[in-house]
Parts: structure tokens; sequence; C-alpha cells
């Protein structure tokens, strides 16, 4: 598996500049702690200013697009590389293979689902990746809340609450997924009907 993090976040510009800084700050350590950044290969939002975060700190970029979406004015124009993808399935596929760390950023629809992609690829141990939500501005807490209860409601064994990190800072979302080792993740299908 190659040495990138891969990172998923808003292509929307309506937001807080809070989530923009702290997009730009992930982007920056990505680069400065020696991996590359994959990404949905967007200019705009939280896509595009940890791309120019990474970017401005001499770090290698990988945008994964699909082909609907690869048009001028929608990608950012200093990927290293620029990968092109028939659908957003074949693009997320792509994304995960590329990657050894995943970190969410503020997002809408399509970064929750990217999200809960790789989490349940993670619990079904399809991969092992370093999951980490970055929660500026407290933004995941309803997240959080809701998987708490996926726990506490015994959908979901209390063990598999430890397959992502919530991280407070840019410092500590990065740094999580560079230190990450591995973990020994129980069976889900062998647990099937225990808590």
């Amino acid at each position: 598996m190659e040495k990138n993090i891969c990172v998923f976040g808003a292509s929307s510009s309506n937001i807080d500049k809070a989530y923009f800084e702290d997009a730009y700050e992930v982007g920056r350590l990505i680069a400065r702690s020696g991996f590359g950044m994959v990404f949905g290969a967007g200019d705009h939002g939280l896509m595009g200013a940890a791309a120019r975060g990474c970017f401005d700190a001499g770090g290698r970029i990988v945008g994964v697009i699909p082909e609907k979406l690869n048009k001028p004015g929608i990608y950012f124009e200093h990927c290293t590389e620029r990968i092109e993808t028939a659908t957003m399935h074949e693009r997320k596929a792509k994304m995960e293979s590329l990657s050894r760390g995943f970190i969410a950023l503020g997002g809408g629809f399509g970064t929750l689902e990217e999200f809960m992609e790789v989490l349940t690829l993670k619990q079904l141990r399809y991969m092992d990746p370093a999951i980490v939500l970055l929660n500026t501005r407290g933004y995941f807490a309803p997240l959080i809340a809701q998987l708490e209860k996926c726990v506490d409601e015994g959908f979901t064994n209390r063990d598999f609450s430890a397959l992502y990190h919530v991280a407070s800072t840019p410092e500590e979302a990065v740094r999580y997924c560079a230190e990450y080792g591995g973990m020994n993740i129980r069976d889900k299908l062998l647990d099937a009907g225990r808590r």
C-alpha cells in the first residue's frame, strides 16, 4: 500500500472559515509528514483547501475524479497525478486502494457516505486503515452521538467503537494516521448475535 492519506471533505465553499483553515493545515501537515495526499480532485471547498495546503508544502497530490466531473474549473489543477474513473463507485474504490489512512473533514452527504463506507470495510476486515473524524467546531458531534447510540442500543459491538478516532486538531488527525500501526479487529460475522 502506498504511503498516502486520503482526505474526504466538502466541495461547498459556503461554510465557516475555520473549516478552511483546518483543511489547509491538514493538507500541509500531510506533506510535511512525508505522505502523499489522495482526494476527490476538487478545486472548491475543503477539498481544494486541503489540496492547496499540500501543494504549498511541496507534497504529492493524487486526485481521483469521475469522468462526469473531470472538467476545467472543477478539478484542482496542481495535482501531481489526476486519475479519471468511469463512476463514483470506481472513484471510491481507487481512493481506498491508494490510501493507508483516511481523514474526514466537514462535509455533506458525500463525505458522510465515504466515511461510513471505509468504516464498514474496516469493521468487516476488508481493510485496516487509520480512520479519523476531524471534529472542527464540533461538526461531527451528532454523527459521533449516533455511532455511540448504535453501540448503546446493541446494533454494534462496543469493540467497534475503536475503529475510528475523533481528532480535535489537524495535528492530532495527521499524527494519528502517521503513527497508526493497525489493530486486531474482531470478526463481526463470527460475533453475529452477540454484543
